[in-house]
């Protein structure tokens, strides 16, 4: 921990401890929310409601947007609903609804009804899945008429821009309250003020609908490095906006969701010391019961081939490098798939040449491990043929895993599934019993069994 870091946290346990909130306030005002979040960390739960006990209403809700989920149920926790409901009204309307979605329905409502209007704003929120455009949005923006000037929208910015959750863009509608342009603060600023609205926005602005998933409007943002993006419904109406800082924590959550699914667990949905060890078992069992099963199928295949292993026991000695490096070829293979689908370099149609590419790679692997092999075998199985065998084993296998491997995922995909479920441990299971077959059926065809 930074010298520095652990200077601020003591002086803020002596402060709290001292009651010394005026001068607490006053450190408070040298330090950004997030670093803020991070010293509560350090505190215990009672100075952690000293410490909230303290704060201006505005300043605690800027803290408390900067925590976890879990670590804002926490905190709220030991203070009244009174209290509660001053902090979340000062939060933004994404942050106040996913805050508000996390507690029991009675709190939930509870909660709201101290709101009023604002409690009103929050459960239309919450009516959106929270994966959707609708369920990451805010609802505080910046909306002018088309047919304004530009002095006119310069005055509503100051009125409504203070509550706003981005003023970079100003929205602009028409008489029915429809989206028809967005510009920027930078074109308000440098044009004149008697210029219309009309004149100087961009007429077609880009927009997501409420109902869509979420990826799809990270993958606006990643298009247009947008700072914001303006959410619609179905009559073109904007209903709110999605901000960078809520698209970070969507590629965040995406990116755990796949790397889980890719380990071949059920992704969880809190972070690993907020889960239950009964949320950690459930999360892996039914993974690791399906590839138990799975495997049965490897040893089903050994099992008909046991006469050949009867023969030479020395076939016996090359199955876990066999299997080992079918699996490895096969991950590294769907890893870099499943990725490629996942940032859209890679999409359905270019399936043929992604098994073009993949094939020539699975050659040129195939060929220096066979070269490995070829080595290996013939010593420790006496004789050239063995050594053949093994070599044309592995080939054969590394190239049929990398192309296996890279075709489940884009076949997920054309099934409308999630890429990801087709898992390492997945692929690996698949691949020991095609690599199996393999082996055994080249061992007939070029030994004496």
């Amino acid at each position: 921990m930074d010298e520095k870091y652990e200077v601020i946290i003591a002086k803020v346990k002596a402060l709290i401890s001292g009651g010394s909130s005026q001068e607490l306030a006053q450190l408070l005002q040298t330090l950004h929310p997030a670093d803020i979040a991070e010293i509560l960390e350090d505190l215990d739960d009672d100075k952690r409601r000293a410490f909230f006990a303290t704060l201006p209403s505005d300043v605690a809700a800027a803290i408390v947007q900067e925590l976890d989920l879990d670590d804002q149920t926490d905190i709220m926790h030991g203070l009244d609903a009174a209290r509660i409901s001053e902090i979340v009204k000062e939060m933004d309307s994404d942050d106040a609804a996913d805050f508000i979605g996390e507690l029991s329905e009675s709190n939930a409502e509870k909660l709201l009804g101290l709101m009023n209007s604002q409690g009103d704003e929050l459960r239309e929120l919450l009516r959106y899945d929270e994966d959707t455009s609708g369920g990451i949005m805010a609802t505080e923006y910046v909306t002018v008429r088309d047919s304004w000037t530009v002095e006119q929208a310069f005055c509503e910015l100051r009125r409504v821009g203070p509550d706003a959750a981005s003023v970079y863009y100003v929205y602009v509608l028409d008489d029915r309250e429809h989206l028809v342009g967005v510009l920027s603060l930078r074109d308000m600023v440098i044009s004149d003020l008697v210029t219309k609205i009309s004149v100087i926005m961009n007429p077609s602005p880009v927009s997501v609908p409420v109902e869509a998933d979420q990826e799809e409007a990270a993958e606006l943002f990643k298009k247009y490095r947008f700072l914001a993006l303006p959410v619609v419904d179905y009559e073109n109406r904007i209903t709110g906006v999605i901000t960078a800082d809520d698209i970070l924590d969507v590629v965040e959550e995406e990116a755990t969701e796949d790397m889980q699914k890719i380990a071949g667990t059920v992704p969880l949905d809190h972070p690993y010391f907020a889960s239950r060890l009964r949320e950690l078992w459930g999360s892996r069992i039914a993974w690791l019961v399906v590839l138990f099963l799975a495997e049965s199928i490897t040893g089903g295949i050994m099992q008909k081939f046991s006469d050949a292993m009867q023969a030479f026991i020395q076939l016996t000695f090359f199955i876990p490098l066999l299997i080992d490096c079918g699996g490895n070829a096969g991950s590294q293979s769907a890893t870099v798939i499943i990725r490629g689908l996942a940032v859209r370099d890679v999409r359905l149609k270019d399936a043929w040449a992604v098994l073009c590419r993949e094939l020539v790679v699975g050659l040129g692997l195939g060929v220096v491990m066979a070269a490995i092999a070829f080595v290996r075998a013939w010593r420790v199985g006496g004789n050239p043929m063995m050594g053949l065998v093994v070599c044309l084993s592995v080939a054969a296998i590394v190239v049929m895993a990398t192309v296996v491997g890279a075709l489940l995922p884009i076949a997920a995909t054309a099934l409308k599934m999630d890429p990801a479920v087709m898992s390492a441990p997945l692929i690996t299971t698949i691949v020991d019993g095609l690599g199996l077959l393999v082996y055994f059926s080249i061992a007939k065809a070029l030994l004496p069994i």
